[in-house]
């Protein structure tokens, strides 16, 4: 009777409400990607619910509804976004550019494909008549959600979208104890790099104390270097650096700020920012000035300041032209002290092998890791770029007198679990830079 019952089931069913809905998903499992065991299992207790609708149209309007709620969890959990962040960023989605990314690419058109099969089989997909069918169905949706928790487990815990209820506020700035009254150095730069992790293999963090190596800038500088906690995306690292807060941009009170640029701004600083992408992406351009910064440097400004045009998946200004303006900011009026803002964006993941970009012979590391990474092995080169760029600005003789701070947004939100476990998840690297000319004019304790 068993056997007769599996097969009798209309297996097509299983097919269009749980293969096609997440067939996108299930061709990552090999590769990477967030659990999706909580999105399948809601939608597949709803399509059993709805098993024996005979409505063609409405029962396909569900199933293409419930592609479009797995795919946007997806999104949302690959880059550790909330739901109001999620589709508050769905309006700005003309401003990238996914086509310089093959992986987009290939994803796109399976995502498509999934897409028409499941409009174009909704008419010829039986319903579920039979309580037997119906108990097998359930069996379907638990196994689709155990084998999803079995594919994706080595990199569940990299994925952190919120800090736990009543954790309290860490970040690179309350660490260093950054305020206006404990700055000594004449100025100020705040660094968030996107996509700076904390690397746990062993090799990958060889390279990266080459490149962000402390003797680099320990005859100007007093140098330590830590890590903090992150969670959500780029915009929550924001709020977490500059307004100790964890949030993002769609739920931070900013009627009433507790920011570190209104703070210097109300201490005498010039007080601004710069951010190598356009103002419009998560309506940076009207939430800046809500925070303190009485005036922003996006892409087009930073263009027109002589910075290279980088292209990728979000195309803008080159982070390695960046500094030089950085310099030629604060040297400006040098009777008026400054905190100076800047977030990259050259890092996001995926990073395209692009000449423009310069990641499309990279060099580093040895031979075998670059054909077995090439992916990290442009982020590094990436990383080397802004990390050379940055110090030939900030040890050239007429720098001015500055403390730095370079702190990462979030781990790389890469695809792959090969790559992902490469970092360690929870945490980003920060890098203080105390200029020595300040701690030379300062007074003697004895003093």
């Amino acid at each position: 009777m068993q056997l007769q019952i599996v097969r009798n089931f209309p297996w097509r069913w299983g097919v269009w409400w749980l293969l096609l809905p997440n067939l996108a998903f299930i061709a990552m499992w090999p590769i990477g990607g967030p659990s999706m065991t909580a999105s399948m299992a809601a939608c597949g207790l709803l399509a059993v619910l709805l098993s024996s609708w005979s409505h063609h149209v409405l029962r396909t309007a569900v199933a293409v509804a419930l592609f479009i709620f797995n795919l946007l969890t997806y999104v949302a959990m690959t880059f550790n976004l909330n739901w109001a962040t999620m589709f508050g960023s769905l309006q700005f989605a003309g401003e990238l550019h996914p086509s310089q990314s093959p992986e987009y690419l290939v994803g796109g058109l399976l995502l498509v494909a999934s897409l028409i099969a499941l409009i174009a089989m909704g008419s010829r997909i039986p319903p579920l008549k039979t309580r037997d069918h119906k108990f097998l169905a359930l069996g379907l949706v638990a196994l689709l959600i155990n084998v999803d928790m079995v594919a994706t487990a080595g990199t569940r815990g990299s994925y952190s979208m919120s800090a736990p209820a009543g954790m309290p506020v860490d970040s690179a700035v309350i660490q260093n104890h950054i305020a206006p009254s404990t700055l000594r150095a004449r100025n100020l730069v705040v660094i968030v790099v996107e996509s700076l992790g904390v690397s746990s293999d062993p090799f990958d963090r060889k390279l990266f104390d080459q490149m962000w190596n402390p003797a680099r800038w320990s005859s100007r500088y007093e140098v330590t270097r830590g890590t903090n906690p992150f969670f959500g995306s780029t915009t929550s690292a924001e709020l977490r650096e500059l307004c100790a807060a964890w949030s993002d941009y769609e739920t931070y009170d900013f009627d009433h700020p507790d920011c570190l640029p209104q703070k210097f701004r109300k201490a005498g600083f010039q007080v601004e920012s710069l951010h190598s992408f356009n103002g419009t992406f998560f309506d940076r351009e009207t939430w800046y000035p809500k925070i303190g910064f009485e005036r922003s440097l996006f892409s087009d400004q930073i263009l027109a300041m002589g910075a290279g045009h980088c292209g990728s998946v979000f195309p803008g200004a080159c982070d390695r032209d960046v500094p030089r303006i950085i310099g030629e900011r604060l040297r400006q009026a040098p009777e008026k002290r400054k905190f100076l803002y800047w977030l990259t964006v050259n890092g996001h993941i995926p990073v395209a092998a692009e000449h423009a970009l310069g990641t499309d012979n990279c060099r580093l590391g040895t031979a075998e890791w670059r054909e077995d990474y090439p992916m990290l092995c442009r982020s590094f080169e990436l990383q080397k770029q802004l990390a050379d760029s940055i110090t030939a600005e900030i040890m050239k003789a007429d720098f001015p007198d500055t403390d730095i701070l370079i702190v990462g947004d979030h781990m790389p939100p890469y695809f792959q679990r090969d790559l992902r476990t490469r970092f360690e998840p929870g945490h980003v690297p920060w890098i203080m830079l105390r200029s020595r000319k300040s701690a030379e004019a300062a007074p003697s304790p004895s003093a």
